[in-house]
């Protein structure tokens, strides 16, 4: 009884070790404690085909040790992580460990143009079955006349009312944006994958998906991955 009640422990464990935790991230260079990106890992990237749809392809990533130029005080450390992919173009976004998503043609209801969401600020999202928007609130700080308070990001459809991003209070010099729109789970509705970030310096790439939310909300916060600059 012992000798098999461990050896399903130790099944279990390792089936936990197995499955990826879900993830969001970009071709680009992470500081190294960012990266948890291993090289030869297969991940989904989402690419951009013709007339503004996309697509997702698995594809092969390559880490590689380069210098950091803001944490490594010699040329010969290396501490920074370049993600790189054997494909030419760069995909949108790098995902992996998301139960749903599989290679596949992606209806796109918005380019991965970076609108930057001020307060007061609407945006129509219009899918073949689902219209939504994404609108903005809040306020100014009487200290700080450009600093923003209380910010949210209000996603709304079908009479149904979300909030995806709240910050008590973000920098003057900065504001979330919306990346991308569509239907990246192939259930026909609204997917967003957004910049989420409350300061400059700060990168917060999150994945909202509706195949996963919850009763009475329109998607889940499923995945985020946050970067820095300097």
């Amino acid at each position: 009884m012992i000798k098999s009640a461990s050896i399903a422990l130790i099944a279990q464990f390792l089936f936990i070790q197995s499955v990826a935790a879900a993830d969001i991230m970009e071709v680009t260079t992470y500081h190294n404690d960012e990266c948890k990106a291993q090289s030869g890992q297969m991940w989904l990237a989402l690419f951009s085909t013709k007339n503004g749809q996309y697509e997702l392809k698995n594809t092969r990533v390559k880490l590689t040790m380069v210098n950091d130029a803001i944490n490594d005080e010699a040329p010969n450390l290396k501490t920074g992580k370049q993600i790189t992919i054997p494909e030419k173009q760069e995909p949108l976004a790098l995902l992996r460990g998301i139960s749903g998503l599989t290679e596949r043609k992606v209806v796109t209801c918005s380019t991965n143009k970076k609108e930057h969401m001020d307060i007061n600020q609407k945006i129509t999202l219009k899918l073949a079955k689902q219209q939504a928007t994404l609108s903005t609130t809040g306020g100014f700080s009487k200290e700080e006349k450009e600093c923003r308070t209380n910010y949210k990001i209000i996603l709304e459809s079908g009479g149904i009312k979300q909030t995806l991003v709240h910050h008590n209070q973000i920098s003057s010099d900065t504001a979330p944006s919306l990346l991308w729109a569509g239907d990246l789970d192939g259930d026909g509705k609204i997917d967003l994958i957004m910049d989420t970030t409350d300061h400059y310096n700060v990168r917060d790439l999150t994945l909202f998906l509706s195949g996963k939310a919850k009763p009475g909300a329109l998607v889940e916060k499923v995945a985020h991955h946050i970067s820095t600059g300097c």
